[in-house]
C-alpha cells in the first residue's frame, strides 16, 4: 500500500485550474490568423518545455506533467490546420458540447466526424488538423503524451506555413511565434 503524504487545501489550490479563471489566448500557434485556425487554448498542464509556439503562454497548473492537456474552444468555422507533434506520443480529441470534423493524411485528404464525448487517439507522425463544421462554438479537451521528447513540439504541414508567412507570421530558431512588422524587423 502506498503512503499517505500530508498535503494541504492551499497546496491543493494551487493545483486546480478553474475554467472561469483561465487566461485563454486566440494566439497560442502560428495558425491563429489563418482561415481554419482560429481558437482560444486554455492550457492546463504541459510536459517539459510544453506544446505551445506562443512565448507569453504558460499553463494554468505550472507543476510537470508527463501530458500537455489544453481546453480549446473553437468558433463556427474554427479548428487547426495540419500539424503534427514529433517527439510525442498520441493526440486525444473530445469534444465536451458538440460536434467536430476531425481530418488527417498527409493533405488532410481523410475524415470523420466526433459526436460530444467522443474520442479520438491520432498516433504520432500522422499529420491532423480539427475543425467546427457548426453554427455554434464548440469546447474541446486536447491531450498529448509528452512522449519521449518530454512535451514535443509542433511540425506543421509546408502550406500552413506558407500561408502564414504570407500574413506576417513566422516560426523563429527556438520554435516560438514572431511576426515580420517591416522587411528584415522582428516584433
Amino acid at each position: 500500500m502506498q503512503q499517505s503524504t500530508s498535503t494541504s487545501k492551499e497546496q491543493i489550490e494551487r493545483r486546480i485550474a478553474r475554467y472561469g479563471e483561465l487566461p485563454g489566448t486566440t494566439s497560442a500557434f502560428i495558425d491563429s490568423r489563418l482561415p481554419g485556425g482560429q481558437k482560444q487554448n486554455f492550457k492546463l498542464v504541459a510536459a517539459g518545455k510544453g506544446i505551445f509556439e506562443n512565448p507569453d503562454m504558460r499553463p494554468a497548473i505550472p507543476v510537470p506533467h508527463n501530458i500537455n492537456m489544453s481546453w480549446v474552444l473553437i468558433p463556427p468555422g474554427g479548428g487547426s490546420n495540419l500539424h503534427d507533434h514529433p517527439g510525442s506520443g498520441a493526440e486525444l480529441f473530445i469534444p465536451v458540447d458538440g460536434p467536430l470534423t476531425i481530418y488527417w493524411g498527409d493533405d488532410g485528404e481523410q475524415q470523420t466526424t466526433l459526436q460530444k464525448f467522443d474520442c479520438v487517439s491520432i498516433p504520432e507522425g500522422l499529420m491532423r488538423g480539427f475543425r467546427n463544421d457548426g453554427d455554434k462554438p464548440v469546447l474541446m479537451l486536447a491531450i498529448v503524451d509528452g512522449g519521449a521528447a518530454g512535451g514535443g513540439s509542433v511540425r506543421w504541414h509546408q502550406s500552413v506555413l506558407e500561408r502564414a508567412a504570407q500574413t506576417g507570421l513566422y516560426l523563429d530558431a527556438s520554435g516560438k511565434l514572431a511576426q515580420r512588422v517591416s522587411e528584415g524587423a522582428e516584433k
